[in-house]
């Protein structure tokens, strides 16, 4: 009896840190979830697409076929146009992979048009969840600068939360005299949306509109580096006495994530974190174009690389999508339903 009893209580506390690490990073368990389903979709070819309990569908296997997503974004009414005016919201469909017949396709604008309507809603659904996140962190932030603020006044689950938060976003909550304070201070400057029209013309730049080796066998869409090549694809033309790679990723949804982590945390984008930082507390809308003018560092190509940014955004019509919004899960009911 004491031997059930101890399994029953490690399975039982084994189960609240599973509960506890999906509450706090509700983004990654779901990627998680679309990995799963993508291998699912290797090995099933006939399930090729899975609903989501909210509202998301992922799109795996056979559903990734042009044609076959194409009719897939026409059946949900996905337009780009309509979402630039804001007359329709993003549908929640998830590729569980880069479409590898994006390189086969000949006429460039219905390219264009697929690998937008492919990647804008996996940055939406990324900046949703850190929004949801910021949220929590800001009214932490009101509570933390009361005058009669201690750090006993947060709860187990909140200050687990807020550690969880300060690891994830790379402070160490072990360096000497960093308070619960200072950790919601700084994540509030790290944890905050990326503009849209921003990550969709980096996704367009470092993919090559998702045709580069990097995007079709590693889901790969914003050029991130790693320094071993047994971590992502090592580079056919790769600089000599240099090791490195670039990263890979299980989904997009993955690369998208990661992107927007590196951007959060990394020291070579403070100016881009303290520039948006001045717009929300403005309260203003954050805009992709200014903010582009801050990546300089992103590649070695400097403000060159600012200027390409630019030109994707002008040429493509980019900028009103920063004000694009997902569909809500019961619109998505409603939409899967009427097809």
């Amino acid at each position: 009896m004491a031997f059930l009893k101890t399994l029953a209580l490690t399975i039982i506390g084994a189960l609240r840190a599973l509960i506890l690490w999906m509450r706090t990073n509700p983004i990654e368990a779901q990627i998680s979830f679309v990995v799963l389903l993508a291998l699912i979709g290797r090995l099933q070819l006939s399930d090729d697409t899975a609903d989501v309990a909210d509202g998301r569908i992922i799109l795996a296997g056979d559903a990734l076929a042009i044609n076959t997503l194409e009719n897939t974004f026409e059946s949900y009414g996905y337009n780009l146009d309509n979402v630039r005016n804001q007359q329709q919201p993003v549908p929640r469909l998830i590729a569980a992979d880069v479409p590898d017949g994006l390189k086969d396709m000949r006429v460039i604008e219905r390219r264009k048009s697929l690998f937008f309507r492919t990647v804008l809603p996996m940055i939406l659904i990324v900046n949703e969840s850190i929004a949801s996140k910021r949220s929590l962190l800001l009214e932490l932030q009101a509570i933390t600068r009361s005058e009669t603020f201690e750090e006993s006044d947060l709860d187990e689950d909140g200050t687990i939360w807020l550690i969880d938060m300060a690891k994830q976003y790379g402070i160490d909550m072990d360096a000497e005299d960093v308070t619960l304070q200072d950790a919601v201070d700084v994540l509030t400057l790290r944890v905050a949306p990326i503009p849209t029209s921003l990550a969709m013309a980096q996704a367009v730049e470092e993919s090559a509109w998702g045709t580069s080796r990097f995007a079709r066998e590693g889901n790969a869409l914003f050029g991130q580096w790693v320094w071993s090549e047994d971590a992502g694809i090592v580079p056919e033309d790769q600089r000599e006495g240099q090791a490195y790679a670039v990263r890979a990723f299980d989904s997009p949804l993955q690369s998208v994530l990661g992107y927007a982590k590196n951007l959060n945390t990394h020291w070579a984008y403070t100016s881009f974190r303290e520039q948006r930082a001045a717009l929300l507390d403005a309260n203003e809308a954050l805009d992709g174009w200014a903010l582009a003018e801050t990546l300089t560092r992103y590649s070695e190509r400097g403000e060159n690389y600012v200027k390409s940014l630019h030109a994707i955004m002008r040429v493509n019509n980019l900028r009103p999508l920063d004000n694009a919004e997902l569909a809500s899960p019961e619109t998505m009911v409603q939409l899967a339903e009427a097809r």
